[in-house]
């Protein structure tokens, strides 16, 4: 609308100056290399696999799960001034091979940060890409990236837990689909980090029987929101998110647990195997001061469950 109302009133300021109007084509000393640098960028678009570790989970005891977990600084990226416009998270052994609970590994989480970027929701470094256990894979919707500068700083934070009775050695994987930013017309998008912990902490307790908790946040930011994944731990059954002012669900996740074998384990335990994520070319429209809602819906039987998490990430094209 705004290009259309500028080419009319360019048209009538012509008019009025009595200026005559021949459509032309666009300026072939402009067009052309413009033309042939998105060309460039589109053939250079490529995939890249990161792989973050070694790391040796200990074995379970009768106690509880092995565990092993922190923080590594300045890891790897998988490219330079590019847009990242898609990515797929997984857990492997060194030859590849898929490393889950069947065999003992699990990833609770791993998140990767933007130590020079701040976060748009909470203080901090921001949160850019991140997984759980369900390993979904995220695809932007055509012609939206999240663009990673030449001077990005990542660090990943994971936690990973060992269902196994011997220790397990795997590493992190991330495969990401990517296009260089140079000829490139793609929309940058933000990442928006929803959670019902808050900005505390992730972790809270879901009693026995079903529950739901919420968070409200007050959007700081305005722009089209194309994407949006999920992650709840073993006995969560829903996610969704709301905008309240404008009276609409933005997107509702149900989970699949234990739905292939890779998510059961040697003793019949089952964990998350599925959350389908949203999308759209937007999704909707939000304005900043709008009134989000997230939340959590946990269904368990014969027990509480104490660190589970209830997130939703989005990217927003802000303006």
């Amino acid at each position: 609308m705004y290009l259309r109302g500028l080419a009319l009133f360019s048209a009538a300021a012509a008019l009025a100056a009595g200026v005559a109007l021949t459509p032309q084509g666009p300026e072939p000393a402009n067009a052309a290399p413009v033309a042939a640098e998105q060309a460039e960028a589109r053939s250079a678009a490529g995939a890249a696999t990161v792989r973050y570790g070694p790391f040796t989970i200990p074995a379970a005891t009768s106690e509880d799960h092995g565990h092993e977990g922190g923080f590594l600084l300045n890891v790897e990226k998988p490219c330079e001034d590019c847009h990242i416009t898609g990515f797929e998270p997984d857990l492997v052994y060194a030859d590849g091979s898929n490393a889950n609970i069947d065999t003992g590994p699990m990833l609770h989480h791993a998140v990767l940060f933007n130590s020079r970027e701040r976060d748009t929701v909470c203080s901090g470094p921001q949160r850019v890409f991140a997984t759980g256990n369900e390993r979904v894979e995220s695809v932007l919707p055509s012609g939206y990236g999240a663009g990673i500068d030449s001077g990005d700083r990542w660090m990943l934070n994971y936690d990973l837990m060992n269902h196994g009775h011997e220790e397990k050695t795997v590493y992190v994987e991330f495969t990401f689909t990517h296009e260089p930013v140079a000829g490139s017309d793609i929309t940058p998008v933000t990442p928006l980090w929803l959670d019902v912990g808050g900005c505390s902490g992730s972790e809270y307790e879901a009693p026995e029987g079903v529950s739901e908790e919420s968070r409200l946040w007050r959007s700081t930011v305005s722009g089209d929101l194309v994407h949006v994944r999920g992650h709840l731990h073993h006995g969560g059954t829903a996610l969704w998110l709301e905008n309240l002012s404008r009276r609409s669900t933005l997107c509702h996740i149900d989970a699949e647990e234990g739905g292939s074998p890779e998510f059961v384990d040697h003793h019949g335990h089952t964990e998350i195997s599925d959350m389908p994520p949203c999308g759209g070319d937007p999704i909707a429209t939000i304005r900043r001061g709008d009134y989000l809602r997230i939340t959590s819906r946990y269904e368990l039987t014969g027990h509480s469950h104490d660190g589970v998490m209830g997130i939703m990430v989005g990217w927003i094209t802000e303006r």
